[in-house]
C-alpha cells in the first residue's frame, strides 16, 4: 500500500509539471513577432506613412489581374519630395536589434509605364532598411556619412534596360563590407513576383540576408549566391524598413507599383538568452 501511495503521488507531480510546462508560453510564441497586411480596404495600422507627399500616392486598388483582390499602388511623380529624397515609403520599425533574425516577404507587379525608357542612368528603389544616426546624435548633427546596409533597387539604362540589383552590408568611410547582386531573372510587367528575405542583424561579420525573387537567388560576380554574409549594422540602435518607391533624381517619367501580401516575422535568436529578453 506505502508503494501506491508514492506512486500516486509521483503520478500527481508529473501531471502537474506537465500541465505547466503547456501553459507556459515557448521563447518563440513569446518572443516573435509578426506583421501581416493583404492589403483588404485600407493598410494595417503598423504602417508609418509620414513619407509619403499626398494622400493620391498611396492607394488601395483592385488587383490589375484578379479584380476581386484589393493591393496597394504607390506612385512616385516628379517633383515629390520628403525628407531630402525622391520618395513615395511606408515604414515600419520592428525594433530589431542585433541578434535578431527578421523574416519577411510581399509580393510586387510592375505596369507597362513603369519601364519608359529614360535619357540618364538611374535607379529606382522598392525595399530598403535604413541605419538610424549614431547613439547620442541626430539626423542634424551626425557627421558619419554611411549607406543603408540593404536596399533592393530598379537599376535602368539610357538604352532601356532593367536589372533588379540588390546591396547588403555596411559602408562608411574606410569600411566596406558591400555586396552588390544582381537577380538573374528578367523584369516585365504586369507579372506577380514575390520577394522574400532572411536577415540576421548584427555588428560582427556573422550578419546576413539570404535574398530571393521567385525562388530564384541573386547573382554576385555572375555567380549565384543565395547568402550574403557581413556586419548590417552600424551599430545598437535598429535598422528601420521602409518600402514603396524612392528614384535617384534622374527620372523625368511618372512611376507606380503594385504591392501585396506583405508578411514579417521577427525575433531573437543570438547573443542574449531568452529569460533576459524584455
Amino acid at each position: 500500500m506505502r508503494h501506491l501511495a508514492w506512486l500516486f503521488i509521483l503520478m500527481i507531480f508529473v501531471a502537474c509539471g506537465e500541465k505547466k510546462k503547456i501553459d507556459q508560453p515557448t521563447s518563440s510564441a513569446k518572443y516573435q513577432k509578426v506583421y501581416k497586411d493583404d492589403f483588404t480596404d485600407t493598410i494595417q495600422s503598423f504602417w508609418r506613412t509620414n513619407q509619403i507627399t499626398h494622400p493620391d500616392r498611396l492607394q488601395i486598388v483592385p488587383d490589375p489581374l484578379d479584380p476581386s483582390n484589393d493591393v496597394m499602388k504607390i506612385s512616385l511623380e516628379k517633383g515629390d519630395r520628403i525628407a531630402k529624397g525622391y520618395r513615395n515609403e511606408i515604414v515600419v520599425n520592428p525594433k530589431d536589434s542585433f541578434g535578431y533574425l527578421n523574416k519577411y516577404s510581399y509580393r510586387f507587379m510592375f505596369p507597362e509605364s513603369f519601364f519608359q525608357k529614360e535619357e540618364k542612368k538611374g535607379i529606382i528603389v522598392l525595399n530598403q532598411w535604413h541605419d538610424e544616426p549614431y547613439p547620442g546624435f541626430t539626423w542634424a548633427t551626425k557627421k558619419i556619412k554611411a549607406r543603408p546596409p540593404f536596399a533592393m533597387y530598379v537599376e535602368h539604362t539610357p538604352e532601356g534596360e532593367f536589372y533588379m540589383i540588390l546591396h547588403s552590408g555596411i559602408r562608411m568611410g574606410n569600411v566596406d563590407e558591400m555586396k552588390i547582386s544582381r537577380w538573374p531573372g528578367k523584369l516585365e510587367p504586369n507579372k506577380w513576383y514575390t520577394f522574400e528575405a532572411d536577415i540576421f542583424w548584427s555588428i560582427y561579420e556573422d550578419g546576413y540576408v539570404k535574398p530571393k525573387i521567385n525562388e530564384v537567388c541573386f547573382e554576385f560576380e555572375n555567380v549565384s549566391q543565395c547568402t550574403f554574409q557581413a556586419t548590417n549594422m552600424y551599430h545598437k540602435i535598429p535598422n528601420y524598413f521602409k518600402w514603396g518607391l524612392y528614384w535617384s533624381g534622374t527620372q523625368e517619367h511618372n512611376r507606380y507599383i503594385y504591392y501585396d501580401d506583405f508578411e514579417m516575422k521577427t525575433k531573437r535568436i543570438g547573443y542574449f538568452p531568452p529569460e533576459k529578453l524584455n
